[in-house]
């Protein structure tokens, strides 16, 4: 059943909760990324997103650290955003990993992609908007191809794998604050978001 359940990314070594949705796809997805309301602060330093934080039984962020443990072998990545109409839309990528804190977390996808969200993320066509190959930038740490740093720039964007800034964040301030193009041209307003989340298992 889809629930709150303990993984050992690191063996016996290190134990985490997490969300595992059991009903979507056919189930097995480790949820790294759910928002449900505003109530958790997504616009936070990079230790805080190395570590993870929030709240498993709500809206958190899974953790750095924990999602490049996870995604060594390079899981499909299911993207979901629910809108306030009630319509849930998604977009599914082959493969996704990202690298360990000395590479800066760098992401790393593969198609084929599929979905109703439409690509924003892999192969956009446009060089800087493609995420793929780019590295987490949080609001003290700058590593996106702006001149200023996209986490900053777009009044608390989030951390995120930013290029020059962003047509795809899942990690932007929540309504009422302006969260600029959250999945572009899709979903253009934060005011139009219910709930997000990302989640990963075996290809």
């Amino acid at each position: 059943m889809s629930n709150v359940y303990t993984i050992y990314p690191r063996n016996n070594q290190w134990s985490v909760n997490v969300q595992c949705d059991m009903t979507t796809k056919c189930g097995g997805w480790t949820v790294i990324q759910k928002r449900v309301d505003g109530s958790t602060d997504f616009n936070r330093t990079w230790n805080e997103y190395k570590e993870g934080f929030g709240s498993v039984n709500s809206s958190y962020w899974l953790g750095n650290d924990i999602i490049h443990l996870l995604t060594k072998h390079k899981p499909s990545l299911y993207v979901s955003i629910t809108l306030t109409s009630g319509t849930t839309l998604y977009q599914q990528y082959e493969e996704f990993s990202i690298t360990d804190e000395t590479d800066n977390y760098r992401l790393y996808l593969n198609g084929p992609t599929t979905g109703t969200l439409g690509d924003r993320m892999f192969d956009t066509g446009i060089y800087d908007q493609d995420l793929c190959g780019m590295s987490f930038t949080t609001l003290d740490r700058h590593h996106d191809r702006s001149v200023s740093n996209c986490a900053v720039f777009w009044g608390g964007g989030g951390g995120w794998w930013y290029n020059y800034c962003n047509f795809a964040n899942l990690n932007g301030p929540w309504s009422p604050a302006v969260w600029n193009n959250p999945w572009f041209p899709t979903v253009v307003a934060s005011n139009e978001i219910k709930e997000t989340s990302m989640m990963i298992k075996p290809y």
